[in-house]
């Protein structure tokens, strides 16, 4: 990387930043969009797609990544070969999307490693589409969870704050602990269902504004009615 000069950014390479992005001091943007969003001090994003009303905090890495309208992630987090789904609410110290080294090798320097120490190969490892971290809509990740790269985390999913996340975590459900592991679900299996054909994150912006007093506070069968009457209209929209 350059060398740059603090509370100087470098000039974005190979990079589309929206005009009306905020970007901060010291941060560095390579082969990436950037759309209507907040990337504070001394972030990094390479080969990331960053949506409208995202926001990445202070000295986070962003590697071959996206974030959905509306998400955002604390500071000091390091997110690779991620699709983080839209107002998904990431705390701060996360890893997410790291890979296991290789211990059955003789060596365990990671590729990147391997580059920057002894000029060796190209320093990444391709890493398929299907392969991702998958992070859904309106997820809650606490502070300092671990997510290995390949995990799904399920739209509405809660994942403990400390917790080393393994394997996928299904939408709706809690999961804690290191290993985490489900200890149970924001609402019944029921509720969940209705909740997964409401799917309010896809709605027009305007829409949710005007619904927000069904989506704050506890959940009880009225609001749930009216979230379901509003999907429904909006679907019948979307068709005509």
């Amino acid at each position: 990387m350059a060398q740059r000069k603090r509370g100087e950014n470098m000039e974005p390479m190979n990079s589309t930043i929206d005009p009306a992005a905020k970007v901060f001091k010291d941060t560095y943007i390579r082969d990436s969009i950037v759309g209507k969003a907040v990337i504070s001090d001394r972030a990094v994003l390479i080969n990331s797609v960053i949506g409208d009303k995202v926001e990445i905090g202070r000295d986070c890495n962003v590697v071959y990544a996206s974030f959905g309208f509306g998400s955002y992630i604390g500071n000091g987090s390091v997110i690779k070969f991620t699709r983080v789904g839209k107002y998904s609410n990431m705390s701060w110290h996360l890893s997410i999307g790291g890979s296991n080294h290789n211990y059955h090798a003789a060596c365990m320097y990671t590729e990147s490693w391997w580059k920057r120490t002894f000029g060796v190969g190209d320093g990444l490892i391709p890493v398929r589409e299907d392969a991702y971290t998958v992070i859904g809509n309106d997820t809650w990740i606490g502070a300092q969870a671990n997510i290995l790269r390949g995990v799904s985390i399920g739209d509405g999913a809660v994942i403990g704050a400390n917790a080393l996340v393994l394997h996928d975590v299904p939408p709706y459900a809690i999961a804690v602990g290191s290993p985490a592991k489900v200890i149970k679900y924001r609402f019944d299996e029921k509720t969940i269902e209705r909740l997964q054909g409401v799917r309010w994150w896809d709605w027009p912006i305007e829409t949710i504004r005007a619904a927000s007093e069904y989506l704050h506070g506890d959940l009880n069968e009225e609001k749930l009615r009216r979230l379901e009457a509003i999907a429904g209209q909006v679907s019948s929209d979307e068709r005509t």
